[in-house]
């Protein structure tokens, strides 16, 4: 019998090399797989830190899953969102554009644009956008986002009430809707229904630092120090033990007639924060409700000084000097407790207006100007801004915002 070698020696050849380009097949196969795996996890902690509007992070893992997948225009058009909540708007327009030429989605891209142009200070397509944003769907709530913070910027509350109630019907949990929407409450001095959204946003969060030192703050004001100290001492306990939830505590306890808590607490605020008017005011009143008046007069200065447009403060001091019968001094900051009563309801008046009419230029100035004088500058410059975009010829507006510029900042005079 002959031996055919050759094939013998082929046959053994022939299976390595399969059995090589099996592992090398199966190789890439896991190597693409670990590929397309890495790239769908950027995508979806992508969209999981937009949705938890953390616009940085989520910015930098779209851009990131782009590199691998640049024609998936849904994440295109994710990436642009997120640019443009971290005010990058050229990279929004970048990707818009690129989405555009993809065949990405055009009414979302439209919209896009003008939220854009919205936020860089273009009136023209609100209008729009409000009849867009009626619709029942997602582009509605990713309009109302932008509208709402616009109405706020520009003090039309009645609109950013009904923005926050429309986005609220679709996501009742949403944290910051809630916390937005309560705010507006307590602009008009609806105490009790920024209490209930307070509630609602720390029952859906209940790990939300923020929202229960809102809630807890809104509990003294129309609830009682008995459920404000619970959640401070949540907030307390839990590694919150910063400035405002210490002086919350005080509060409370001073409220409760837990004076040495109160005291114990409050000046080892003052001594670590010598010139924080609010605790400092605070400790004056504990003082004198204990009728500790030489110790709460210099407490009571210090603070009247460091915050001079701030009613309660100097009515403590008043209080104060009246009960040591030296009236002629308490007389002095009398006045000055009424002239800030009288600013404080010409600046009410101002505000009621301007939610009537929002595009009344001399509205917006005059309340600037207060807000100015009450040294709320911050608040007031942008007052003014939208004064003169409102009729760039006001130059009261504009002598006002020149002065200011050249104005040095104020150490330690807070509101």
């Amino acid at each position: 019998m002959v031996i055919d070698w050759r094939n013998r020696i082929r046959r053994p050849r022939l299976a390595i090399l399969l059995a090589v380009l099996g592992v090398v097949v199966a190789g890439y196969a896991v190597f693409f797989f670990m590929e397309r795996h890495k790239f769908n996890l950027l995508l979806t902690d992508g969209k999981a830190m937009l949705a938890a509007r953390e616009y940085a992070t989520a910015s930098e893992l779209l851009e990131r899953y782009l590199v691998g997948r640049p024609a998936d225009t849904g994440a295109r058009l994710l990436a642009a969102r997120a640019a443009r909540q971290t005010r990058a708007y050229a990279d929004a327009r970048g990707h818009l554009r690129r989405c555009l030429a993809d065949g990405g989605e055009s009414e979302a891209i439209a919209v896009e644009e003008k939220l854009l142009a919205v936020l860089q200070g273009d009136e023209g397509p609100v209008g729009g956008l409000r009849q867009r944003a009626k619709l029942d769907d997602d582009l509605a709530l990713v309009i109302l986002e932008v509208l709402v913070q616009h109405d706020l910027n520009t003090y039309q509350l009645g609109a950013a009430l009904e923005g926050f109630t429309r986005y609220l019907t679709h996501r009742p949990d949403d944290l910051h809707a809630l916390l937005g929407r309560a705010f507006v409450w307590e602009r008009f001095m609806s105490f009790a229904d920024a209490l209930e959204d307070y509630r609602k946003a720390v029952a859906a969060h209940p790990a939300s630092e923020r929202a229960r030192l809102k809630l807890a703050d809104s509990l003294l004001v129309v609830g009682t120090p008995e459920e404000a100290l619970i959640h401070y001492r949540w907030l307390d306990e839990h590694g919150a033990g910063h400035p405002p939830v210490r002086l919350g505590l005080a509060r409370c306890y001073r409220r409760l007639a837990e004076v040495e808590k109160a005291n114990a607490l409050l000046d080892g605020l003052v001594a670590e924060f010598p010139n924080h008017g609010e605790t400092l005011w605070e400790l004056g009143e504990l003082n004198l409700e204990q009728g500790r008046l030489l110790v709460a007069e210099p407490l009571l200065r210090k603070a009247a000084a460091l915050r001079p447009f701030d009613r309660r403060v100097h009515y403590g001091l008043y209080r104060c000097l009246l009960q040591q019968d030296r009236t002629a001094e308490a007389a002095v900051v009398d006045a000055r407790v009424k002239q800030i009563d009288a600013d404080m309801a010409s600046l009410n008046a101002i505000r009621a207006a301007v939610i009537k009419e929002p595009d009344n230029a001399d509205l917006r100035c005059e309340g600037g100007l207060i807000f100015l004088r009450h040294g709320e500058h911050e608040e007031g410059q942008r007052w003014l801004r939208l004064a003169l975009r409102l009729d760039p010829q006001c130059e009261k507006a504009r002598a006002a915002l020149a002065t200011e510029a050249n104005r040095p900042p104020t150490p330690g005079a807070s509101r």
